[in-house]
């Protein structure tokens, strides 16, 4: 369920459970973050924390992105 997204969890179980995720990583991060080494094992919190992005507005965008993959049957 995208209401489950914490930050806790790790950039790389978001973004395959719900690929649209991908819209929000670039949006706040830029496109570059799916390179970086520690994309997919790093905690969300830690990427924003590194970026100097609010955790709580972020998480909360991440299960929007979510959401319309659920509704659109694309979330696994």
């Amino acid at each position: 369920m995208p209401d489950s997204i914490t930050g806790d969890m790790t950039t790389g179980e978001v973004t395959t459970k719900w690929p649209s995720t991908k819209e929000v990583f670039s949006k706040h991060f830029g496109s570059g973050c799916f390179t970086c080494p520690a994309f997919g094992g790093e905690p969300i919190s830690m990427a924003c924390a590194m970026h100097s992005t609010d955790v709580n507005m972020f998480v909360s965008e991440l299960v929007e992105a979510a959401n319309r993959d659920e509704a659109a049957g694309t979330g696994k």
